[in-house]
């Protein structure tokens, strides 16, 4: 009787063999990873978004990112919609590689989906990690005009950026000879922080200089 169970036992599906990549993806483990998208493929299952956004984290976590974009390309060949998640691994991978201009190429490519699907759930929340990560890297690498871009969708959205990031924009566009555009996100951060958060901002406007040519009140 227990024979004729086990016989009957449905083979595992795609949901089950994602669960065990992304445990290997986890463990770091190539062997069982690769092995894993071998037996998935010699199944003849198909990938579903899970499955390639584990393939994607991976290829982003190896420092191979643009490996990853380019199942981004197959997805939609195969009209696997990606999921946030999936232009969270690609950004964040550009990012953590210091290539900010295919991190804002992808961005953008999430934007143009959203807009041409109409589907909300491909939007990245102001407070997810990866407008975090962009921005700072943008405002590192001195991508003034990116990282504007990036800070005004979050005021959009009534969301506050990184205080120390808005720092180094607001320091970079006077440097660069642009007070107004400095002093207007300034003004805008004013109006968006609240509550315990102010006292922390006052701190930071306090240290900065908003007249191109004036010295740094930083020590």
């Amino acid at each position: 009787m227990a024979n004729k169970k086990l016989k009957h036992r449905p083979a595992p599906d795609i949901i089950s063999y994602n669960t065990v990549l992304a445990g290997y993806s986890a463990q770091d483990d190539d062997e069982g990873f690769n092995n894993l998208l071998k037996e998935i493929n010699a199944r003849k299952l198909e990938p579903n978004v899970v499955t390639y956004n584990c393939r994607i984290q991976w290829f982003a976590k190896k420092g191979e990112t643009v490996k990853g974009e380019e199942l981004l390309d197959v997805m939609e060949s195969k009209e696997v919609a990606p999921n946030y998640l999936t232009y969270n691994a690609l950004v964040q991978g550009y990012c953590k590689e210091g290539n900010v201009g295919l991190a804002m190429r992808v961005f953008k490519r999430m934007k143009v989906m959203k807009r041409r699907e109409g589907r909300s759930d491909l939007g990245v929340s102001a407070h997810s990690q990866t407008y975090v990560v962009l921005f700072r890297s943008l405002v590192e690498k001195e991508k003034l005009d990116d990282a504007l871009w990036i800070c005004k969708s979050c005021f959009a959205m009534k969301a506050a950026p990184p205080f120390e990031a808005v720092k180094g924009l607001v320091e970079g566009l006077v440097k660069a000879g642009r007070s107004a555009e400095a002093r207007d996100v300034v003004a805008k951060m004013d109006l968006l922080v609240k509550g315990d958060a102010k006292l922390a901002w006052g701190k930071v406007v306090g240290e900065l200089s908003l007249e191109e040519g004036a010295p740094s009140s930083n020590p």
